[in-house]
């Protein structure tokens, strides 16, 4: 997976994954979860991306370390999974399930938070989709892993329109 860093190449690479995908539904997704020996039981590994299934295509979407972003056509994945026993949860999420079957109406970058000795840091690390419904998935960076929530913008949020088909 190739991965950007600055905010105006991430702009470019949802531009470019994104723009053919307005109007279209989302029609699946699947998340990773590894067996843990330890625990003997499945955990989530959101180190792996977020499949979406949107029309025809499949994106992986993936972010790493602290605001590299990468979204790839098809089930790519950004490490060899080295032995690992992995399976792909495809339903039963319930921020997941709940966008299925809505059609996307816009992609932004959005800015989240994050401060360094009481200084308030610029960092592009919120991928979020606004479906028809009005309501957002916001795929985020959870420090070096993906953070998915549905969430309602507010006016409050920074937040740069990269696909559209209505202002947001």
């Amino acid at each position: 997976m190739l991965y950007v860093t600055a905010k105006e190449a991430k702009l470019q690479l949802i531009q470019n994954r994104f723009s053919g995908l307005l109007g279209q539904p989302i029609l699946g997704y699947e998340l990773a979860q590894m067996w843990c020996d330890d625990d003997q039981q499945w955990s989530d590994w959101m180190d792996l991306p977020l499949f979406l299934t949107v029309g025809d295509s499949t994106l992986s979407i993936s972010w790493q370390k602290f605001d590299d972003l990468a979204i790839e056509v098809g089930r790519v994945l950004p490490f060899s999974l080295g032995g690992s026993t992995v399976r792909w949860q495809w339903e039963g999420v319930a921020v997941l399930d709940a966008i299925l079957g809505a059609t996307i109406a816009a992609v932004s970058l959005g800015r989240g938070q994050m401060s360094i000795g009481g200084s308030e840091l610029e960092i592009w690390t919120r991928l979020l989709i606004t479906l028809d419904s009005g309501i957002t998935l916001d795929v985020f960076n959870a420090l070096d892993a993906n953070g998915i929530a549905l969430v309602t913008l507010e006016p409050r949020d920074e937040v740069i329109q990269a696909v559209g088909l209505k202002p947001q």
